[in-house]
This record gives structure tokens, sequence and C-alpha cells, in this order.
């Protein structure tokens, strides 16, 4: 076990010191983008916090189905994701990625316009959208 030579403290954490850590940066980031939406109330931040839980639910699902190539599947709870949180960059990508799977390319290229739309910064978003445009025979 490492020790700091300053104070001479243990440097390594335990699996339960590194859990609680983690739960205190996620309770940390969940009030700090209650605030972020100027939430008025605490009731307010709860309904927030629950909706924003019942997304990653909902997202994580619709990976899940995707990845089992379930695509019919995943885009159903994709849409159920808009619904929560209609600018979410990353839905639209993950639907872009769908229906390219699908080989439905002018669909796909229009969830991939509102990823990088929603997330203008994002260079995985935009380098989807000019590879569907070389599948398309398209220019940017």
């Amino acid at each position: 076990m490492r020790r700091c030579k300053r104070c001479s403290t243990h440097l390594d954490m335990s699996a339960r010191g590194t859990k609680i850590l983690f739960l205190f940066f996620v309770l940390i980031g969940l009030s700090v983008n209650a605030f972020s939406q100027k939430l008025k109330t605490y009731e307010d931040s709860v309904k927030y916090d629950k909706k924003m839980a019942e997304f990653e639910t909902i997202f994580v699902s619709a990976n899940l189905e995707k990845n089992r190539q379930n695509y019919e599947q995943a885009q159903l709870l994709y849409f159920d994701c808009l619904k929560i949180k209609a600018s979410s960059a990353a839905v639209y990508y993950e639907l872009a990625q769908v229906c390219a799977a699908k080989n439905n390319f002018t669909e796909a290229e229009e969830y991939a316009k509102k990823a990088v739309k929603f997330s203008p910064d994002n260079f995985e978003y935009k380098r989807f959208l000019d590879d569907l445009y070389v599948k398309m025979g398209k220019k940017r």
C-alpha cells in the first residue's frame, strides 16, 4: 500500500470508498443540473431527477436492443426518450445509427443532422453524417 510522503496517509482507496466517492459526484452532478434548469422548488427538482433517471433507464434499454439488432424495439424506446428530452443529441445519433443499420439512409441523415444541431462540437456526430453522405453519394 502506498503512503503519502508528506502526511503518511494511505493513498489507495477501498472499493467501498470508491463507491461512496462515485455516489458523491453523482449527487453533486444532479444537484448542479437541477440548479442549472432553474428549478424553483424542491418538488420540481425531485420531478426533474425522476424524469432524468427514467430517461437514462430507457436509453440504456434502447441501446441494449440496438446491440441485439432488435432495431424496431430500439427505435420505439429512443422515441420514448425523446418524449422526455426532445433535444437529446445522443438519442438522435442513436436513431441515425439504427436507421443506417436498416439501410434507411434518408431517415438516418435527418436524425444525424439533428444530432449535429443539438451538439455541434461533437466530432463523432459530424463524422457519422459525413459517412452517410458518402454512402448516399451526396456532397455536404
